[in-house]
């Protein structure tokens, strides 16, 4: 069985639902992260990146989310990571942008919430961080304006993690301009039954969509 560290609504949420879209039984172990859980000593000797998602499989441990997808969807043949190309190309290209373009956005927010105290300072920084986020969400947007889901016709692991990030948007602090069409897949995604059941077991309310 898995065994999945996780904090809830994080980006580990994704591999919760990975899990449960390919109805695999998990263990879940809650990692504290504003108490800083995540950098013990027990929880280092499992990530010494201090950070989740770390995914365990008897010896096996995984401790990168994107690789965690593609290996869960791909290990399971789940239609949300095609195997086909160019439908597969596209899926990892987009699951990539929300992994390695719209996450930092984000985190770059919310490490200047934290760390710059100066008010003019911060406000300066933040201005443009959320700039940069909603220029993001702007091709988002652009994008599902020609097409239902991110790669086309049909959902793929790129939808399911773009859903978990951008229930981040509230703790941001400023507005963040996520468009109609956007919404609109937040809401069908987030609908989804293994979605549903990862967001009951952590506990977390599902508001981007509104």
């Amino acid at each position: 069985m898995y065994t999945l560290y996780y904090s809830p609504g994080s980006c580990s949420m994704a591999i919760h639902i990975a899990l449960n879209e390919c109805n695999q039984p998990v263990t879940l172990k809650k990692v504290d992260l504003m108490s800083g859980e995540q950098r013990s000593p027990e929880f280092m000797a499992i990530n010494p990146r201090g950070q989740v998602p770390v995914l365990t499989d008897g010896k096996t441990v995984m401790r990168e989310g994107a690789a965690i997808l593609i290996h869960l969807y791909d290990k399971y043949n789940n239609p949300l990571l095609p195997k086909s190309e160019p439908a597969r190309s596209q899926a990892i290209e987009w699951l990539m942008f929300c992994n390695a373009t719209l996450h930092p956005a984000y985190a770059r927010c919310f490490f200047i919430k934290r760390n710059i105290s100066d008010p003019a300072a911060q406000e300066q920084a933040m201005t443009a961080a959320v700039s940069r986020l909603n220029d993001l969400w702007s091709d988002v947007e652009a994008r599902l304006s020609n097409s239902p889901y991110l790669c086309g016709s049909q959902p793929t692991a790129a939808d399911l993690l773009l859903t978990v990030i951008a229930n981040w948007s509230g703790n941001v602090g400023k507005p963040v301009n996520i468009g109609s069409n956007t919404k609109r897949l937040l809401k069908e995604i987030s609908q989804r039954p293994a979605y549903q059941k990862a967001m009951q077991a952590e506990q977390v309310e599902y508001q981007a969509a509104a």
